[in-house]
């Protein structure tokens, strides 16, 4: 699903970011309906180049970076949109009469709402859409935030979109901090081997010590598969980034940790 990047087709009062393909189209030419420099922020914001799709993404806060990395991990994720907007204004202004919410305004135009993301899924073979809205615990109780997610629920209800409100109570700095270290081998340019991953992920198994610190267990698999340093390391953080290594996220990683494994991570809960 996407909005044809024809302005011509939107009221005149939104042509002019359409234009510069606001909300329209999708893939690489996808631009967000809101950037970061359109909405204040309290340093939380950031703008991050995508795997999925390589282009920038707009993340308006921690928990939008938080939950943009926990999709893009997926196998099934075909393409992530960020500040996605209900283009159908006739439908929003329809659906805010009959459910009594107060639609949004731009001075005196009617002003699209927008979805924090729009995921489109490779399942069985054939492409999924769906939503999802990040609020945090005291967004999600607000009375006017909650009727314009209602709004949001019902014009995806309508096209059969699923659409969800993320459970954000997990979401802490531990969990980002964690995600952008496995991520990194992206931001390094390391090109992945799947044989190469595979190999590393075994001897990485067999050698794994939970006492040892990352570092130290990257640098013996090094040794024994010839490897340059930095090349493992950036080995490591992909088989975790594509759970080949079945890492805990909500454990600290570090080199200079000892790394907890998601099977030691349950059984010493």
């Amino acid at each position: 699903m996407y909005w044809k990047p024809n302005p011509d087709i939107y009221p005149p009062y939104l042509r002019p970011r359409i234009r510069r393909g606001r909300g329209v189209g999708h893939g690489r030419e996808y631009v967000p309906w809101l950037k970061v420099r359109d909405v204040p922020s309290r340093g939380t914001s950031s703008v991050i180049s995508g795997i999925r799709i390589g282009r920038p993404h707009h993340l308006l806060s921690e928990l939008e970076a938080t939950y943009f990395f926990l999709i893009e991990r997926r196998p099934s994720t075909v393409e992530i949109r960020e500040q996605w907007p209900i283009l159908d204004l006739d439908g929003t202004l329809t659906l805010c009469a009959r459910l009594g919410v107060r639609h949004r305004y731009r001075g005196i135009y009617p002003e699209p709402f927008t979805i924090d993301f729009l995921i489109t899924e490779r399942i069985d073979g054939e492409l999924k859409y769906r939503a999802a809205s990040i609020k945090t615990r005291e967004d999600a109780a607000n009375h006017e935030i909650r009727h314009r997610l209602s709004l949001e629920h019902a014009w995806c209800r309508e096209r059969k979109i699923p659409w969800t409100l993320v459970d954000t109570s997990a979401f802490d700095r531990t969990l980002l901090a964690n995600l952008r270290f496995v991520r990194a081998w992206f931001r390094h340019r390391h090109e992945p081997d799947i044989d190469g991953v595979t190999r590393f992920s075994k001897l990485f198994a067999a050698l794994y010590q939970r006492n040892v610190p990352l570092g130290e267990l990257i640098g013996c698999v090094a040794k024994r598969l010839h490897l340059r340093g930095p090349d493992a390391d950036d080995l490591f953080r992909y088989a975790a980034w594509s759970d080949n290594i079945a890492i805990s996220l909500t454990h600290p990683i570090g080199l200079d940790k000892p790394l907890v494994l998601r099977r030691i991570a349950k059984d010493h809960a």
